[in-house]
């Protein structure tokens, strides 16, 4: 299997004419002209996993990145500190920047989870499963609001509607598997060849094209966010972004075109590891799940096997985790059995949850007292979620239900979040807030937009019972040296660049990342669709073509 897969990445390397890396700054050898005769406008989103908004910043300003400077920050709005969507992970962001909606809103909770009513396992990093993303949710995305026009997803995985989504997996699956990722970057952009191929027999440029690069977010994961290496990687992504448009500058494209640089979410450095499943089985004598059971197994084997188990539990960035747990049936105080995975135990089930050998733990009380974590989030009621620290426990209530406004509740403590003095006193005191209003609020806090995007997690039916976010420092895993999926700014703040016309320049001090896929929309001049979690960033363009 081995010489295999050297055999592929061999072939890829010498057969597909990607660029190297240390190409001149301003092509990629990709020709352009011809393919926007139309004049048409259209948006071109380079989607960077993993990028730190501090460390980003820094090196912008220390002149780092000049592709990056020219293209984007002198030419257009720049949010330094953009916030992502919780759980801060990659296909959770990923369907957020495509739906325009919370993660608990379009439901994809994570990277992997567990279905509790149909009793299945998915995980979008294995190779059966990861194109199964745009069937497990059903919001409409950026790419079906243009049915009339050409649309792009190169390797993005979250493409539902796209016209053509170019996935690379047999060029580029070798290459990941040998850890070159800049190169499997290189080649995504590669793909641009296939754009300009379309859009010149079409005479009209794309109307959206979605380029994924992951080279940043391995290399911290394989050296830390405070390694050189990780910079090099961001280093090399501003020089091939800047190859491609200075391509698409060569052809005279710019001038029509929106681009646009986000991220899914950001890191932080890992020094201590909490592996989850040893931690609840091993310490605190959890029955918890092994097997990883989806549709491939027959429902009766599914049922079977999971009516075992009490518990279940899945994670991704390594700093989130979710329990699942099913609700106990006790008789004169003895537990006689478990109700049917649908039915959710109640906080006061949590304080006395059974183990193996017969005793009980409270649950909430033993996480919360592992350093590993900083918080945890339980339902509390429709639109109701209790977030816990060890110094004190909040409830956080959105009146009227989605979109309405938000009531903070201190239930323990003081101020668990640090927010006091940062936060309207009137809002800490339990006055209703818009969520845009506690985004604002909160996002130069070490909680940002919590109220808004944790009660929407907890809509999803995906969401865990209980949700677990690691402290900084922290993961649930023991592999990597970096993680996310947490609530801190180091997982959620990324950098968020739109450049074009009509679009004006300077500095937004937050945003968040689910507001690309309406301002996309505004832009080119499409309605923005009723019940999105983002909101246009800039007015309407200068009309230009269609």
């Amino acid at each position: 299997m081995l010489a295999v897969l050297c055999a592929l990445a061999v072939g890829a390397l010498a057969g597909c004419g990607v660029p190297a890396a240390d190409g001149p700054a301003d092509t990629f050898g990709i020709d352009f002209a011809g393919t926007n005769a139309a004049g048409a406008r259209g948006a071109v989103v380079f989607f960077v996993d993993g990028l730190n908004a501090e460390i980003f910043r820094e090196m912008l300003e220390a002149g780092e990145l000049p592709a990056i400077q020219r293209h984007f920050a002198d030419r257009g709005l720049y949010v330094p500190r953009a916030v992502a969507n919780t759980p801060s992970v990659t296909l959770a962001n990923e369907t957020s920047f495509a739906t325009g909606q919370f993660p608990g809103h379009h439901g994809i909770v994570g990277i992997n989870w567990f279905d509790r009513n149909r009793l299945i396992w998915r995980n979008y990093e294995t190779i059966k499963q990861k194109n199964t993303l745009d069937g497990d949710h059903t919001a409409p995305t950026l790419y079906e609001q243009f049915p009339d026009r050409t649309t792009f997803s190169l390797f993005f995985q979250a493409h539902r509607g796209a016209t053509k989504f170019v996935e690379n997996w047999t060029s580029a699956g070798p290459l990941f598997f040998f850890g070159w990722y800049e190169y499997v970057d290189r080649l995504s952009l590669y793909r641009f060849h296939v754009v300009a191929d379309v859009a010149r027999r079409r005479g009209r440029w794309p109307a959206v094209t979605v380029a994924y690069m992951l080279a940043p977010d391995f290399r911290a994961y394989g050296f830390g966010v405070a390694s050189p290496r990780y910079r090099e990687a961001i280093r090399h992504t501003d020089r091939q972004i800047g190859r491609v448009l200075g391509d698409l500058e060569r052809a005279g494209l710019l001038k029509d075109l929106y681009v646009i640089l986000v991220s899914d979410h950001s890191l932080m450095e890992v020094t201590r590891h909490m592996p989850m499943g040893d931690f609840l089985r091993g310490e605190l004598g959890l029955a918890v799940a092994t097997k990883r059971l989806w549709e491939s197994t027959k429902f009766e084997d599914r049922l079977a096997y999971y009516g075992k188990w009490p518990v279940v539990i899945y994670g991704s960035g390594d700093r989130y985790w979710a329990l699942c747990l099913r609700r106990p049936i006790r008789r004169d105080g003895e537990v006689v059995g478990y109700e049917p995975w649908p039915v959710r135990p109640t906080r006061e089930e949590m304080a006395s949850f059974p183990t193996r050998n017969g005793g009980s733990v409270d649950l909430l009380k033993a996480l919360l007292a592992r350093e590993a974590v900083d918080a945890l989030a339980v339902a509390a009621g429709p639109d109701r979620v209790r977030v816990l620290r060890r110094n004190g426990e909040v409830e956080f209530h959105q009146q009227g239900g989605r979109g309405g406004p938000i009531a903070y509740r201190l239930i323990a403590g003081t101020d668990p979040f640090g927010w006091k003095g940062k936060v309207p006193a009137a809002a800490m005191a339990g006055e209703p807030m818009a969520g845009r209003q506690w985004l604002e609020a909160t996002a130069g806090t070490d909680y940002p937009d919590l109220p808004a995007q944790i009660v929407a997690y907890f809509r999803s039916r995906l969401a865990g019972d209980v949700a677990v976010f690691a402290a900084p420092g922290w993961d649930f895993n023991n592999v990597n040296r970096a993680g996310h999926g947490g609530l801190r700014p180091g997982d959620m703040h990324v950098p968020l660049m739109i450049a074009g016309p009509d679009v004006p320049t300077g500095r937004l001090p937050t945003a968040r990342t689910a507001d690309v896929m309406p301002t996309i929309l505004r832009l080119l001049g499409r309605p923005v669709p009723p019940n999105l979690d983002g909101r246009p960033l800039v007015g309407s363009p200068t009309p230009a073509g269609q």
